[in-house]
Formats: structure tokens, sequence, C-alpha cells
């Protein structure tokens, strides 16, 4: 599968709620304690989502859904980041 480490705009991220026919919404849950304790993190480590990216797979030229790291999108648009650090898997091709 190709792959690619990307910064990508946070608003151009999208957390998986079934958009990708083979994968189903996010099946984790979190509370508001939970998203405090990550916000912190990120705060506290600068190098927190550099060695945690997020994963993303393309919806369509716009926007890209996580499959992987939605509770740390959630924490990184709470804090107002720009952009995150992420691995972009290409869609697989029958070649693939």
């Amino acid at each position: 599968m190709n792959k690619a480490r990307l910064n990508i705009v946070t608003s151009k991220l999208v957390g998986n709620s079934g958009q990708l026919d083979w994968l189903p919404r996010n099946p984790r849950e979190w509370t508001k304690d939970d998203v405090d304790r990550t916000t912190r993190s990120i705060r506290e480590d600068e190098d927190f989502l550099e060695d945690r990216p997020l994963l993303v797979m393309p919806k369509d030229a716009k926007t890209w859904v996580v499959f992987a790291g939605n509770l740390r999108l959630t924490a990184a648009k709470k804090i107002g980041l720009k952009e995150v650090p992420c691995i972009a898997y290409a869609r697989e091709t029958d070649e693939d």
C-alpha cells in the first residue's frame, strides 16, 4: 500500500463516521476527560503528534478521513492547531 507522511490542514480532516465503504465508523467513544488529557499531552510534548501521526485516507479531492487518531484530531482542533502530521494512505488499486 502506498503511503506518505504529510502535514494536513485540520479543516480538511474529518473523523471516521463510516464514510469509507471498507471501514466501519470509529467504534471508540471518549469522554471530555479523555479529550482534555490528550489536549494536555499535545501541549506539553511538542513531539506528541509528530511521534503519533494520524492515519488518513482520501475521501475526495478536498477531504481526508481519519481512520486512526480521531481523539488526537479532536484535541488538536480544540487547541486550534492549523495542521497536523499524518500518514496518508493511497487507495488500493487492483495492482495492490
